[in-house]
């Protein structure tokens, strides 16, 4: 009896570790688990964004008068810009509406006056903003991402 006491013994000193180590290295599996799967799914996320195609198509030059604001002098603008989007169809799209965009872009510029034409908020133009917005609603979705201003003069 004695003998078998002295085996039971021994079994639950290393039945203790041997729960405390399977523990252990459970625990790490779900912790790697949850930290890496976020990652994985955000590359590939990225991965899914690198495959669509950049479609960059510049405008032909605008010239605009510009709102006298309080000076009431009035100004002119000479302005180049380039739309850039990711959308597969983003350029046949584009190039199919082209006079009611350069109608959108010359209604928000028309709006500005030299004070405002080169007002920043949270250190980006706030026109390129108003017209990323006019030119997306023009088209009736997001499909323009950024606009590239590529000449400006104001005189």
């Amino acid at each position: 009896m004695e003998v078998q006491s002295t085996k039971d013994k021994e079994k639950k000193k290393w039945l203790k570790p041997l729960i405390i180590i399977v523990s252990a290295l459970i625990i790490g599996g779900i912790v790697s688990f949850s930290i890496t799967s976020g990652k994985v799914q955000a590359f590939v996320q990225r991965l899914g964004e690198e495959e669509k195609i950049e479609t960059t198509v510049p405008l032909e030059e605008f010239l605009v008068n510009l709102s006298p604001g309080e000076t009431g002098k009035g100004q002119y603008l000479k302005i180049e810009l380039s739309v850039y989007s990711l959308e597969e169809d983003a350029q046949e799209l584009i190039d199919k509406n082209i006079p009611q965009i350069r109608d959108a872009v010359i209604s928000v510029l028309r709006t500005k006056t030299s004070d405002t034409v080169f007002q920043e908020e949270e250190g980006s133009l706030v026109l390129k903003k108003e017209l990323i917005s006019q030119i997306n609603e023009t088209l009736g979705n997001a499909v323009i991402r950024d606009v590239f201003i590529t000449n400006i003069i104001m005189q």
